[in-house]
């Protein structure tokens, strides 16, 4: 058997799919490239693809990433003509590498996820004034959010200190009737923070002007901390 990682986008109308119908649609593309896939054992067998995370609805992304098992070692060139051809506008193969199957999952391995969000306004603050802001919440010693508890709903909802699941977090570009931000934060199983939540947060603890319902998310990279470096799940093998 082989291991195949890729890294693919998913952009336009195609943020808007489930995670489940995303695994649908690769697993139908793959057929009908002809790419031989290997399959689980038992009763209901299905082909061995796994991603780096479950992508959120509405999220765009330009740097997803699987791990398929094959049969077959395929020319790499050949599996990503071929299989682009089967998809969809908005999901488009990138690059792919073989790995060695020993290598653990990609949900076990990804440490961070980069962002560009796009908060409109729904009043007016300077640059200046943002920069601010933002470098007073980051400045804090803790940065508390509440959570129910599903286990207890009695024990009401739980403290959970975000600071060490935000790496970075900057102003990009700031218009009169927007903002941009970059903000590097915490992804996969070790700790994980969405940025609308840490948007939420942001604008309650700096009282800003940002209009949570119309805020835009779009996934730059995904990264694996080895020692004090970030790399990329596709530059990882052994």
């Amino acid at each position: 058997m082989n291991k195949l990682r890729v890294k693919f986008i998913k952009t336009d109308l195609m943020k808007f799919i489930s995670h489940l119908d995303l695994l649908r649609l690769m697993e139908r593309a793959l057929r009908r490239a002809d790419i031989k896939l290997s399959f689980s054992q038992g009763f209901n067998p299905h082909p061995k693809i796994s991603f780096a995370t479950a992508v959120p609805i509405g999220l765009s992304s330009e740097a997803e990433y699987m791990d398929i098992e094959l049969d077959e070692r395929v020319e790499l060139d050949h599996f990503i003509n071929r299989v682009n051809e089967q998809l969809p506008q908005g999901i488009k193969i990138l690059s792919a590498n073989f790995i060695e199957m020993k290598m653990p999952a990609l949900m076990a391995i990804v440490d961070a996820s980069s962002y560009i969000v796009n908060c409109p306004l729904e009043g007016h603050i300077t640059k200046e004034a943002m920069e601010i802001a933002i470098k007073s919440f980051m400045n804090q010693g803790e940065i508390i959010i509440h959570k129910a508890s599903k286990k207890n709903s009695r024990n009401g909802a739980k403290e959970i200190n975000i600071k060490g699941l935000i790496f970075n977090m900057e102003l990009l570009e700031h218009q009169e009737s927007s903002v941009t931000l970059k903000m590097m934060l915490a992804t996969g199983s070790k700790g994980n923070l969405k940025p609308e939540i840490l948007l939420e947060k942001f604008k309650h603890d700096m009282g800003l002007p940002i209009a949570l319902e119309h805020v835009r998310v779009h996934r730059l990279e995904l990264y694996t901390l080895l020692g004090d470096a970030l790399v990329t799940p596709l530059e990882i093998n052994g």
